[in-house]
């Protein structure tokens, strides 16, 4: 009989397993079905932050996959650089709510890596109404990747 350690973790371990790295210094688990984003004190994430609606996003958990949603908020959000008003969330995404960066990852092993090694991470900077800073993402992504293969 196999150890826990040779068993491969499933889909739906992977799937449940999904954080953000939010403005390169915090990290929230995305562990309810449908997770509020916005500057209301009864969101589940709280941006402080005036570019951001009182309630601006949802990320909402759906067949193993996590589906971003923007609510109609006057600013806007982008995935990857593109404005967007709803995508499906693929780990390394870099999303933008009111200028401040929320990075989506996703995995059992990209959570412990990413909790050990938090002050290594680059803040990718955007504004309100702009684009990802995608030099900052790509070298988050590179560092995410080489963290991987070892």
């Amino acid at each position: 009989m196999p150890n826990d350690a040779q068993i491969p973790p499933t889909d739906y371990e992977i799937s449940r397993n999904a954080f953000l790295i939010i403005d390169g210094v915090q990290i929230v688990l995305l562990d309810k079905p449908v997770t509020t984003i916005g500057r209301k004190k009864d969101n589940h994430i709280i941006i402080n932050n005036p570019h951001v609606s009182r309630q601006h996003a949802q990320i909402r958990h759906i067949q193993q996959r996590y589906h971003f949603v923007d609510l109609n908020s006057k600013v806007g959000c982008s995935v990857n650089g593109e404005r967007i008003t709803q995508a499906i969330l693929q780990p390394g995404d870099v999303i933008s709510i009111g200028g401040v960066p929320l990075i989506f990852g996703q995995g059992i092993d990209s959570k412990k890596l990413i909790q050990e090694n938090m002050r290594h991470l680059p803040r990718p900077n955007t504004g309100p109404t702009e684009t990802t800073d995608l030099k900052a993402a790509d070298q988050y992504l590179d560092w995410f990747e080489d963290k991987r293969k070892k």
